[in-house]
């Protein structure tokens, strides 16, 4: 039968029949020793044999069949491809092959199923050879440190070990909100669940009750036959915390969000087969693939079937699913290639690897999304915190680098820094969470503004140069921030006797400070000027030995600690609320939350309101930048920074409004917050970027040197060997600093 005459014949089949064919013949194709499984789809013609044009003009016009072995890697479904039956064997073996004294006939896969109504059903043999999963490096991902969305990561214990999983999506019961993901991940319910966030792993919600394993498959779609097969479901919800640190939106993945995709009786059909489908998981990063068969049959257990509805193979050259992505959705993409509609589909629960040749591929299986919601009898989430950016989370280190660039006098150092923004920041026109998804998503390179949280506050073990020898806990945390707004008995504080005279700006008065006002743990002292003062050194040292891989690299980790010094926030002894409150206790106090709040969550939520603001404030600042010749007078316009922050606006005020607006992370807190302090926020950043201008161009200055190479770009390999060294630019506590710092 020609492929035109096959298409006429068996076009009118439904997904509906192919299933009754196949449960017809559940006996007869299980128990054959070389089937693997079975699935219902589209006709696979291999990718060499001849279109029916041209085989109209061909000399094989007597021989239209394709011959050879059959696989997904060499076949596709054309635009004439009918209904099937699939038949994955292990071996593939010729017809010829069977009877005259050779293979036993009753082995042979039949190429048509014949129901009892005279309807003929073809069958499509597809050779796969089951095997070991392909593995590779998990994605080097920077996690969102406030929204929790789609594709971040969840991490359960269970006996003593740590699984891993990745949240689909947000789903609600009308009161409750939940985190779907996969059940064997979620545990116990009750079991406490975790997440790995930009900073931390955090206990974000516990396992809760509604758990789906396996559903009888006419259960599930009762107009479709199946009477000797499960729906291998695997679905878990976790209950979370605080519905204010999730977002709806999804991590990592380009295009609209749409309507989910409905799947009953009715929709679900054969049109899904080769659809492109997209993901992000936790553990590969972003994913692209298409639906390859539904319904595959995946195990036989006592004579049962076990049933995935989906099995989407991954897209040529694309990242292939691995262990750790189970739980992330699946989105159905349509309409324009470069922003597609994206329909939520399905929620990967597992995978098969099959071999191509001599590599495996891995499949991911799914099941559809709505299936598991009308099961659970909850709704999705599609509109919480959506104008959230989970993937940006620093938006005041880049846009402040950024600006700081633009903000540099033009010349050689001008020249060479916006050369290389990208290795510091972003370009301005990149500036928009779309434009940066991919780039934050994915890649073994951390853009130096962002180095000091993402590197060098992490473990060595968890992150190539981390400097933390267990989880938040190192020298690099105090070199962050300094209390120099707390008075001492005769109401002064270390910010007035610092800026009394340069001379105070010292390790011995500052050692001595914190010593009178009882504070005795260098890990709680902060030194954040002397941080500036140590890379300034830093700079200026590189510049004279014309290593401008170094210079840059110290150039763009002092764009962080200059934007904490303008966040008012880190120059407080309040720097989360008034711990000092008479009713205070040891887990509440006034104002709790108000530092994650404000310079996190306000700024991700409203990154698009406040990004055009940055530049042209730095452009505005008035403010006295003090003269800078060498590190003590940096550390010196450090504090002096951390004053005019003060000023622009006071932590007080800040903390105040914090509490009126009710505290907590809401979005009503957020958004109020950037009510009153939107233009204040832009100031603080827009004075950041001039001070740091000024840093750079005085480490310039004081070398008194030409760049080695101009404008070059420095290749980030380059860049990443330098950070991720441990004894460059050394993390250390006020202790041990003063043996750094050039006098």
């Amino acid at each position: 039968m020609s492929p035109l005459s096959a298409q006429q014949n068996f076009q009118s089949l439904s997904l509906k029949d192919l299933l009754e064919a196949r449960d017809l013949y559940h006996w007869h194709l299980s128990n054959k020793a070389n089937v693997v499984g079975t699935a219902v789809g589209l006709y696979l013609i291999r990718k060499n044999d001849p279109w029916p044009r041209d085989r109209a003009a061909s000399d094989e016009s007597s021989s239209p069949r394709g011959k050879g072995i059959r696989t997904f890697d060499n076949s596709e479904v054309r635009p004439y491809s009918w209904p099937a039956v699939i038949v994955l064997v292990r071996d593939w073996v010729d017809a010829t092959e069977f009877g005259h004294g050779k293979l036993d006939p009753d082995h042979m896969v039949p190429r048509t199923l014949y129901m009892p109504d005279g309807r003929a059903v073809p069958v499509c043999v597809v050779a796969v050879q089951v095997t070991e999963a392909s593995s590779a490096a998990p994605a080097d991902t920077r996690w969102p440190s406030t929204y929790i969305g789609g594709g971040c990561p969840l991490l359960a214990q269970a006996q003593g070990v740590e699984r891993s999983a990745s949240v689909g999506c947000l789903v609600t019961d009308g009161h409750t909100t939940y985190a779907l993901t996969n059940r064997h991940v979620c545990g116990e319910p009750g079991s406490p669940v975790k997440a790995r966030l930009r900073g931390a792993v955090a206990e974000v919600g516990i396992a809760s009750e509604r758990q789906l394993t396996r559903e009888p498959f006419t259960s599930v779609f009762p107009a479709f036959p199946g009477s000797r097969s499960y729906l291998t479901l695997d679905i878990g919800l976790v209950e979370v915390h605080d519905v204010n640190n999730w977002s709806s939106q999804p991590f990592g993945i380009k295009g609209k969000p749409g309507e989910i995709a409905d799947l009953n009786e009715l929709s679900l059909s054969l049109q899904f087969i080769d659809q492109p489908v997209t993901a992000f998981g936790s553990a590969s990063g972003l994913l692209e693939g298409t639906i390859k068969t539904l319904f595959y049959r995946h195990k036989s257990l006592a004579g049962y079937d076990y049933v995935s509805q989906f099995l989407i193979a991954p897209a040529v050259g694309s990242t292939q699913t691995q262990a750790g992505d189970s739980g992330t959705v699946w989105y159905l993409k349509s309409g324009d290639a470069e922003n597609p509609t994206l329909h939520p589909l399905a929620v990967e629960w597992g995978g098969q690897s099959l071999l191509d040749g001599d590599r495996p591929l891995n499949y991911a299986l799914a099941t559809g999304l709505s299936t598991a919601c009308q099961l659970l009898d909850v709704d999705l989430v599609r509109d919480h915190n959506t104008g959230a950016n989970p993937y940006w989370g620093q938006t005041g280190h880049y846009s402040i680098a950024t600006a700081a660039i633009e903000s540099v006098e033009n010349g050689p150092l001008h020249d060479f820094l916006k050369a290389n923004i990208e290795r510091i920041s972003f370009r301005p026109d990149e500036l928009t969470p779309e434009q940066i998804r991919e780039k934050l998503a994915n890649g073994e390179f951390v853009e130096l503004a962002d180095v000091p949280d993402l590197v060098w506050k992490k473990t060595s073990a968890r992150v190539p140069g981390g400097r933390d020898y267990a989880q938040n806990a190192g020298p690099e945390h105090p070199n962050h921030y300094a209390d120099i707004d707390q008075p001492d008995t005769d109401g002064k504080t270390l910010r007035d006797v610092t800026l009394s005279s340069i001379e105070n700006m010292s390790v011995a008065v500052w050692s001595k400070w914190y010593a009178d006002e009882g504070q005795t743990n260098s890990r709680s002292e902060g030194l954040l000027p002397f941080r500036v003062w140590q890379i300034f050194d830093e700079m200026v040292r590189q510049l004279k030995a014309r290593d401008d891989t170094r210079f840059l690299c110290a150039a763009g980790v002092l764009a962080h600690y200059v934007g904490d010094a303008c966040q008012p926030l880190h120059g407080s002894y309040h720097s989360d609320g008034y711990r000092d409150a008479p009713d205070a206790t040891g887990k509440k106090w006034p104002g709790k939350g108000v530092h994650s709040t404000y310079e996190d969550k306000m700024v991700d939520r409203h990154s698009a309101d406040l990004l055009p603001q940055i530049l042209p404030q730095a452009r505005e600042f008035k403010g006295a930048i003090p003269a800078i010749a060498d590190g003590r007078d940096a550390a010196f316009a450090t504090v002096t920074l951390m004053g005019q922050a003060a000023d622009i606006l006071p932590p007080a005020t800040l903390i105040d409004e914090y509490i009126r607006l009710g505290g907590g992370s809401s979005a009503s807190v957020v958004d109020g917050l950037w009510n009153a302090f939107g233009t204040d926020t832009a100031k603080l950043m827009g004075a950041g970027a001039r001070y740091l201008a000024a840093m750079w161009e005085a480490a310039f200055a004081k070398a008194d040197t030409s760049l080695p190479a101009g404008a070059r770009e420095i290749p980030e390999t380059d860049l990443a060997k330098v950070y991720q060294d441990k004894d460059y630019v050394p993390s250390v506590t006020l202790d041990k600093i003063a043996s750094l710092l050039l006098l």
